[in-house]
């Protein structure tokens, strides 16, 4: 699912979900708004589709995977590219999955994401 992320390869992706995944990427909406809670196949790739047409995916290394059963858990070191500014974004993204019949059925994703908003941005969010 790395390589079929990483080149936006939906056919493959789709495969993958199970029809009604549930689906959750933790993030502002202002500044990443494929983030959120998403349900169903059709959902989440137009939301993987909003990845794409906002980022180019420059590097998703995958240094920790732990699975026990029907879960797996994993630690990616990505860096993304703004499409309309050309500037990179780098960050760490812990996530959560759970499969059933070789379909990814729950997803959790989580990240720095006042960091990664920060980068996308161009500046310092002064709080």
């Amino acid at each position: 699912m790395t390589d079929a992320f990483k080149r936006g390869d939906h056919e493959r992706l789709a495969a993958r979900y199970d029809d009604d995944i549930d689906w959750a990427l933790y993030a502002p909406l202002l500044v990443f708004p494929f983030a959120g809670k998403r349900r169903g196949k059709s959902e989440v790739l137009a939301s993987l589709l909003g990845v794409y047409q906002q980022f180019t995916i420059a590097k998703y290394d995958v240094p920790v995977i732990l699975a026990d059963g029907d879960r797996a858990a994993t630690i990616s070191e990505i860096e993304v590219v703004i499409r309309s500014t050309g500037r990179s974004v780098t960050s760490q993204l812990a996530s959560f999955s759970r499969f059933r019949d070789g379909r990814m059925i729950e997803y959790r994703g989580y990240t720095d994401s006042f960091d990664a908003a920060e980068q996308v941005l161009g500046f310092d969010i002064d709080v």
